[in-house]
């Protein structure tokens, strides 16, 4: 009995000294103490909840997000030819690797097509470069040609354009003007242009040089880079011949799509070259080569298509009614080409829901500018095939598909 009051009134002793001090102790265990007892004594508080675990990665998950945007952004200028480069090569691996059945190696064949390549956009750039100069030297009295045509239709809106005049008229009358000045500020807006021009010229020739390198030394490599690729992504590793099997999986249906959109643009090129040279269209081939190209950019290619067109057709035809059937035309053979041939060929098999290509289009375009636009389908798509492949990661690809 004094045994245990003794331990009773050690036990209380420090319950109150522990409430009094506040500090941080192990909570103490009495062999004799009922669990309601030893219940009673405070827990320090440490400020964790069980829900703790969730925002601290959500928020770590959210910051290197932005980083990798923010990465992808600032180092452009190098990640961009990286990855056309490696969309490239997908393209171009086919037919290296039919010449490596007929007995050439991988370099040499490599090398064969990447000339070859590089030749067809060479020549394809020289004999666009001239009608789409002449087009940018006339750009100001072609818009005042459209201006005017498109006046003439528009009569309710006279009164529109005649307040739009009179600002104008009522700010260059505020603003001072010498007899030299107008020249000065035309040469200097001149040699800016020019600047920028070369500039960009230089840009695009050394990012033109990245991409044939390295979509060369993709080639020549063979399938390395892709079963590297692979290896280093999540899945179950103890399952012999996984990584080489997806890698093959992937490579060719990333390499089938991109054949396929491939060719149904340039078709779609070639068909609106061909209707707009029936319509008496100048620079026909100018215009088939741009469908092509924006037809890679969902909804917005061909939007920003239409409109390009009927601009140009509203400037060169005379009458608007003649002008109105080229943007008609195009997107006759536009809606051909996205309800019947791209279902066609490509069946369901890499379907993007809405949102998703939405998404993709605003990210990458905001990262990449136009370039982004145009290869956001593609990346996602590539991403797509990927994420399908490796357990771990097909709920991403789950939520880019239908």
């Amino acid at each position: 009995m004094p045994h245990e009051r003794t331990s009773r009134v050690m036990r209380d002793t420090m319950e109150r000294a522990i409430r009094r001090s506040g500090l941080v102790l192990p909570r103490p265990v009495f062999p004799d103490a009922p669990d309601e007892a030893s219940a009673d004594i405070p827990l320090a508080r440490t400020g964790s909840t069980p829900r703790a675990p969730i925002v601290t990665a959500a928020s770590v998950t959210v910051l290197a997000l932005l980083a990798f945007l923010s990465s992808l952004y600032v180092a452009r200028a190098v990640i961009l030819p990286v990855v056309v480069a490696i969309l490239a090569s997908f393209v171009l691996r086919g037919p290296v690797r039919r010449l490596r059945r007929l007995g050439i190696r991988e370099p040499l064949g490599a090398g064969i097509i990447v000339l070859g390549f590089v030749f067809v956009v060479v020549t394809a750039i020289g004999l666009l470069s001239g009608p789409a100069i002449s087009w940018a030297d006339r750009a100001p009295q072609a818009l005042s040609d459209v201006e005017r045509k498109v006046r003439k239709v528009t009569r309710p809106m006279t009164r529109w354009i005649a307040t739009a005049q009179r600002v104008e008229e009522m700010a260059s009358v505020a603003t001072p003007t010498g007899g030299k000045a107008a020249p000065v500020v035309v040469s200097a807006t001149r040699a800016s242009w020019a600047t920028r021009a070369f500039g960009g010229a230089v840009s695009l020739a050394v990012a033109g040089l990245t991409v044939t390198f390295l979509t060369y030394f993709l080639l020549a490599s063979g399938d390395l880079f892709m079963r590297k690729l692979v290896k280093v992504l999540p899945f179950n590793a103890d399952r012999q011949g996984v990584p080489r099997k997806i890698s093959d999986e992937v490579e060719l249906a990333i390499a089938r799509y991109l054949r396929t959109t491939l060719f149904i643009n340039i078709g779609l090129g070639i068909a609106t070259w061909g209707l707009l040279l029936l319509l008496g269209m100048p620079n026909a081939g100018l215009w088939g080569s741009m469908a092509a190209m924006l037809n890679f950019i969902p909804y917005l290619g061909a939007l920003l298509t239409t409109a390009v067109l009927t601009v140009a057709a509203i400037a060169v035809f005379e009458s608007v009614s003649s002008a109105l059937l080229v943007p008609a035309a195009f997107l006759l053979l536009n809606l051909i080409e996205s309800n019947l041939v791209t279902p066609t060929l490509l069946g369901r098999q890499f379907p993007l829901n809405t949102v998703a290509i939405f998404i993709g289009l605003m990210l990458w375009g905001f990262v990449w500018g136009v370039p982004g636009a145009i290869l956001a389908v593609p990346i996602m798509v590539t991403l797509k095939i990927l994420c399908d492949r490796v357990p771990s990661l097909r709920p991403f690809g789950e939520f880019l598909g239908q």
